[in-house]
């Protein structure tokens, strides 16, 4: 009976001891997990503050570097545009010998209002060609219209060329091209009273300035009558008062349009140079009998 209290007993005190052993050695377990993540996490941070500063020298660097690199590139400029004794400045040769950086200069698609806003084309250009021509140009902003008279027509042509260029260069000559009847003919033409071509603007352009240099910034104008002729076509007589105050005397002969775009628009047919007694070498304008053949 001894033997087995005193073995019973012993069996219960390691199961205790045993029991004990094992809650310590969960708290060990559990002490060296948390160790563990708090050197992690040390670590971590560590590693972070590291790189942030390593970013940051980098960062301080690189701005020292373009701040040096700004500072020889002004040295160096200065340098170039310097001669050979300091304060000088380069010679004709020495400027010649400078490459010319054509970077720096905006290529057309950007500068030119026409091109700016077109669409790429397939060789990577936006240039459409517009600006390389100064005939290349929309319509006229005035133009035959069937509410005008034969007075109103002389009018409008007039007043166009008082300010020839306004909205731009040579639109008071566009203006006379839209208002002549024979415009874009094949045929010759005795629209200024010598026979002439009048199939092509560019050529117009350069007789129209040449002939009727009188209209160009003309100060003002006196339309006096208007006369219906044998023939159906209507003379209107004008005195032209150029920009140096001199009086000229022309002779619009003037027809209403029975076909195309500006059927039943009033347009010019010829205009015609006379004296101040309104003689002319081309028709008589009192009769208006013609004085040659195709006038």
């Amino acid at each position: 009976m001894f033997f087995f209290t005193t073995h019973l007993n012993n069996f219960t005190h390691a199961r205790v001891v045993s029991e004990t052993e094992r809650e310590k050695e969960k708290e060990r377990e559990r002490e060296r997990e948390e160790s563990k993540k708090e050197r992690h996490m040390r670590s971590f941070a560590a590693s972070f503050s590291l790189s942030s500063s390593s970013s940051s020298l980098s960062s301080i660097k690189k701005k020292k570097t373009k701040t040096n690199n700004n500072a020889v590139g002004v040295r160096a400029s200065s340098k170039k545009n310097e001669g050979f004794l300091p304060g000088t400045m380069l010679s004709a040769e020495q400027i010649l010998e400078v490459p010319i950086d054509r970077r720096a200069f905006k290529p057309t698609s950007e500068e030119c209002p026409f091109c700016v806003n077109a669409i790429v084309k397939e060789n990577g250009s936006k240039c459409i060609g517009v600006c390389r021509n100064p005939q290349n140009v929309p319509g006229p902003l005035f133009f035959p219209h069937q509410m005008q008279t034969c007075r109103d027509a002389v009018q409008v042509q007039l007043e166009s060329m008082k300010d020839k260029n306004n909205p731009r260069t040579d639109h008071g000559v566009q203006v006379m091209w839209e208002f002549s009847v024979e415009s874009g003919n094949m045929d010759r033409s005795r629209y200024f009273g010598f026979s002439s071509d009048m199939y092509h603007f560019d050529h117009f352009l350069g007789k129209c300035l040449v002939n009727f240099d009188a209209f160009v910034f003309n100060t003002k104008h006196e339309i006096l009558d208007e006369t219906l002729m044998n023939d159906g076509r209507t003379l209107v007589r004008v005195i032209v008062t150029d920009k140096v105050g001199r009086d000229s005397f022309w002779a619009f002969i003037m027809v209403k349009r029975t076909f195309s775009k500006y059927e039943g628009c009033w347009q010019s047919l010829r205009i015609l140079p006379c004296d101040e007694k309104w003689d002319c070498k081309y028709l008589n304008v009192h009769t208006g009998e013609p004085k040659m053949p195709g006038i």
